[in-house]
């Protein structure tokens, strides 16, 4: 089935939190839609937090160096030469890596002097040049105290002096995190301050077990044609969660509609200030997730007998890249119209990849989904709930039938702009609220200032 009889094929498997303000009947029905089931060198590792004792890590076998050396060349350069196998860790657990880059340059490596040390860095995609990883670090912006050289710098050069033509090996922590998935780290060898080296596209692999010991669904890295823009400042976890929301449900729609979006695309994570409205906001062929805003930051959606906030997250990140699939198979065309439609459709197809990948059992799901059928309100009255909380002005929910004039002067293309609104799960419903202009499609509840 291609994308495009996908999109009409899914257009009843909805969300039923989106639809608030329709009938029990038809929420009934979206919640039986919703919840249908689905096709269905040496390493040394040691224990950072105790783990079940079925759970046992294991490493992979190494990855010898290339048949010969590549041809020298002027100034600063390095060559891959070979690393320690990836890493299957219990949650918690640590790992020492190691990794070779042959110097193929003409100058040689030298520690402790800024313009001639060599580090490894961090690099994109996962977590992005510069970037925090969750796999290890300093203990800054999140990242494990792992003992790398700083967040960013993965690490230093392992002698005094590398010469032209003499290999240095690399060794390294990682921390597996507590949620089990498939994990990357992507690093680059640099000369600090002074350039960035070959080889381009090294990463590790990092697979952490469930709890019990067994392989959890693998997820594929990013689809082609991401580009992740990750603005200094963003902390290590938001930066994976962003990540394995795209691959989860880039995956499900590899499996179950007719493929993943290939087209060029872009993702903006930034921390953002009081002036963000949204915490995930998709416009045409990008979206943009701001970590301040409350909404990111402590999802409603979360609990204790459904899910942890770091996967809600999660799921917001894969909502939002099903709403970039959506507008590369069907343009605005696709995002007009019947709102529980393309709205449901990312939020049921978002949560469905997390079932499908193991993060979520489809038995909480229907807590979920109970819940709210039980406590049914609207955008209004959830936003409305929001501003009693924390005196913010209630967010609005606007149309995308007539975009705003500083939308259609915004691109000389239609583009569709989306996000939603998080409902409380837990909490009697407010007082009705007097419903806001119209204005682009849906909104995702904003934050207190």
């Amino acid at each position: 089935m291609g994308p495009a009889h996908a999109v009409a094929a899914a257009a009843t498997s909805v969300a039923t939190h989106t639809t608030r303000n329709r009938s029990p009947h038809v929420r009934l029905f979206l919640a039986v839609v919703l919840t249908a089931s689905l096709p269905a060198c040496a390493t040394k590792v040691s224990a950072a937090t105790p783990t079940a004792a079925t759970c046992v890590s294991e490493i992979g076998p190494g990855i010898p160096p290339p048949a010969s050396p590549p041809a020298k060349q002027p100034g600063f350069h390095a060559a891959w030469w070979g690393q320690s196998g990836y890493m299957r860790l219990c949650p918690g657990e640590r790992a020492t890596a190691t990794l070779a880059y042959y110097n193929s340059g003409s100058l040689g490596w030298v520690s402790g002097r800024l313009g001639e040390v060599a580090y490894l860095g961090t690099w994109n995609g996962e977590p992005g040049q510069d970037r925090p990883s969750i796999l290890g670090g300093d203990g800054q912006l999140g990242s494990p105290a792992t003992g790398w050289p700083r967040y960013d710098r993965v690490a230093a050069q392992p002698a005094p002096y590398i010469a032209p033509g003499q290999i240095a090996w690399f060794q390294f922590a990682v921390q597996a995190p507590t949620v089990p998935g498939t994990y990357q780290l992507y690093v680059r060898p640099l000369i600090e301050g002074a350039r960035w080296m070959e080889d381009i596209g090294v990463y590790w692999q990092v697979v952490v077990l469930n709890p019990d010991g067994t392989v959890p669904a693998p997820t594929p890295l990013d689809p082609i044609g991401m580009t992740f823009q990750v603005d200094a400042g963003v902390a290590a976890r938001d930066i994976a969660e962003v990540h394995q929301g795209v691959q989860h449900a880039s995956g499900f729609l590899d499996s179950f509609a007719g493929g993943a979006r290939r087209s060029a695309s872009t993702v903006h994570v930034y921390v953002g200030d009081a002036s963000q409205r949204y915490c995930c906001l998709t416009t045409g062929d990008s979206f943009e997730i701001v970590t301040s805003n409350v909404a990111w930051a402590s999802p409603s959606a979360a609990a204790v007998d459904t899910w942890t906030a770091d996967t809600e997250r999660v799921e917001l990140a894969a909502h939002e890249y099903i709403h970039l699939w959506q507008y590369a198979v069907g343009g605005r065309s696709c995002m007009i119209g019947v709102r529980w439609i393309s709205e449901g459709m990312a939020e049921s197809f978002a949560y469905r990849s997390l079932i499908a990948d193991g993060l979520i059992p489809a038995a909480n799901l229907d807590t979920f989904t109970k819940r709210q059928l039980r406590t049914p309100r609207s955008a209004t009255g959830a936003a409305a709930s929001a501003r009693a909380r924390s005196g913010t002005p209630l967010s609005r929910r606007r149309s995308a039938r007539r975009p705003t004039r500083s939308t259609r002067a915004s691109s000389s293309s239609a583009r569709s702009t989306f996000a939603r609104a998080r409902f409380a799960n837990s909490r009697p419903p407010p007082a009705p609220a007097t419903a806001g202009p119209r204005g682009p499609v849906s909104s995702r509840r904003r934050g207190s200032a």
